[in-house]
This record gives C-alpha cells, structure tokens and sequence, in this order.
C-alpha cells in the first residue's frame, strides 16, 4: 500500500507545473483565412514649428577660477575633536562647524586652520556637534 501511495505521489508532483496544451480548433469543412491586417497609427505629418525649450537651465561644468562659487565659504578657526570618535570641530568666534572632508595632514586637534566649502545644517551625521560643513579645501592658516 505504500509503494502504490508513493507512486501515486510521484505521479502527481510530476504533474505539477506542466502546462496544459492548447485547445484544438475544431476542424471545419472549408479553410478559412484571415484576412484582417493589423492597424497601425498613422504617421504624424511633418511639423513646422519648433521643438520646446527646456525650461531648466543646463547644468555647466565648472570653471577653474580664483572667484568663489555661490554657497561656498571660507571659515578660518582652531580644530579641536569632537565629542565622538573620528569627529573634528572648527570653531572660530561665531560658530563651530563639523568638518566633513578636510586634509587629515593638516586638520588636526590643535591647528588653527582655513577650509573653503559649503555648510549643510541639513545633513545627517553621527558627531551630532557642529553644522555639518563638506570642506573642499583645507590649509594652514
């Protein structure tokens, strides 16, 4: 009894997931044809007037120059570590900034320093301390 159980389970696992033919038409006296062409859009005529302007500017590639780009920043002020591992804070009279992308040779605890880059207050760190400040340029100062 339990070899025919097994067979039969055999039998229909094998079953399982075989797709079923399709449907015979049923066959007719008189060959039948199709006659029928699929429709296709028409094509769209030739246009004269002009294709639209992009309404955003081009974003451009930027230019070696000794001007600041807008949103950038120079901030001169002493290092000192933050209360978070691997956290350097540049604080000078009027605020304190978290460095994120200084020169590691040069932003160290101790060191009085000048970075030009752009403040973040809205981007999410781990120091907690400081406005978030992404340095494009760190030197002695």
């Amino acid at each position: 009894m339990r070899g025919l159980a097994a067979v039969l389970l055999c039998l229909v696992l094998a079953s399982c997931g075989q797709v079923p033919p399709p449907p015979e038409a049923p066959a007719s006296s008189s060959p039948t044809t199709d006659t029928t062409t699929p429709s296709l859009p028409a094509p769209l005529p030739p246009s004269s007037t002009p294709l639209p302007v992009p309404t955003q500017p081009v974003p451009t590639l930027p230019t070696p120059s000794r001007a600041l780009e807008p949103g950038t920043t120079v901030v001169r002020g002493t290092i000192s570590a933050g209360v978070e591992s691997g956290c350097l804070l540049l604080s000078n009279e009027t605020a304190q900034y978290l460095l994120l992308g200084a020169d590691p040779a040069i932003a160290v605890a101790g060191a009085v320093v000048e970075v030009t880059g752009r403040p973040d207050p809205g981007a999410m760190t781990t120091c907690q301390q400081g406005t978030p400040f992404h340095v494009a340029k760190t030197q002695r100062g």
